[in-house]
Formats: C-alpha cells, sequence, structure tokens
C-alpha cells in the first residue's frame, strides 16, 4: 500500500514539472512562415511594438495589418486584431516579445506578450 502510493505520489510531482517546462506557442519550419494575432485597437492610440527585432536571430518580422472586428452598425472604435507575419530564418527557440503602448511614450505599456517559436 506504501509502495502504491509513493509511486502516485512521484507521478504526480513528475506530472508538475513536466507542465513547469516552457509551453511552445508556434513550431514551425525553417524558410516558413507563420503569423500571430494581437487584440488591438488603434483608435486609442495603441498598437503592437515587438520589443527585440535588431536582435533576433531566427525570424523575420514581414509584415502588420489590422484587420477590425466585424461589428452591427459599423462600430467607431470596437477594435479587432494586429496580425503579424514572420518568416522562419534559423533553427532554434526564441520568445518573442510585444508591448501594447504608445508608439510616442516610453512609459504607455499597459500589456505584454511572450509568445514561444521554435524552428526546426
Amino acid at each position: 500500500m506504501k509502495k502504491a502510493v509513493l509511486i502516485i505520489v512521484a507521478i504526480s510531482l513528475f506530472s508538475c514539472n513536466s507542465q513547469k517546462n516552457k509551453k511552445t506557442d508556434y513550431e514551425v519550419n525553417k524558410n516558413e512562415t507563420f503569423e500571430i494575432s494581437l487584440k488591438s485597437n488603434p483608435s486609442t492610440g495603441y498598437s503592437w511594438k515587438w520589443m527585440q527585432k535588431k536582435n533576433s536571430k531566427i525570424v523575420d518580422s514581414m509584415s502588420t495589418n489590422y484587420i477590425p472586428t466585424k461589428v452591427k452598425d459599423n462600430i467607431v472604435g470596437s477594435g479587432g486584431n494586429e496580425i503579424w507575419k514572420f518568416q522562419a530564418k534559423e533553427s532554434g527557440v526564441d520568445t518573442l516579445k510585444f508591448e501594447y503602448c504608445h508608439s510616442w511614450d516610453k512609459n504607455s505599456t499597459i500589456e505584454t506578450k511572450k509568445i514561444i517559436v521554435k524552428i526546426n
């Protein structure tokens, strides 16, 4: 009985440890493209900024596009999504960091996102 309890406890601990490992948000092959969608509302003056654009060696940003959410009666300022398109350059794992801020104000960040990308 004690042996069974110890095995169950060991399995539970192992399961908890594996869940603490970083989860990959995107996994793509070298030279493939992928898109990241971030909720946004440019009518507020805020937009997403990719923080380590100059330092990333495994991905390149190809384009950014805003897609407004379809709403009844074309409500102005309803928000939508910024779609960031990337190309995988080199094999590896990187964390893409984004800040939702005013482009002209360094102290305006109201949200951050970290996206883990694995390039095969």
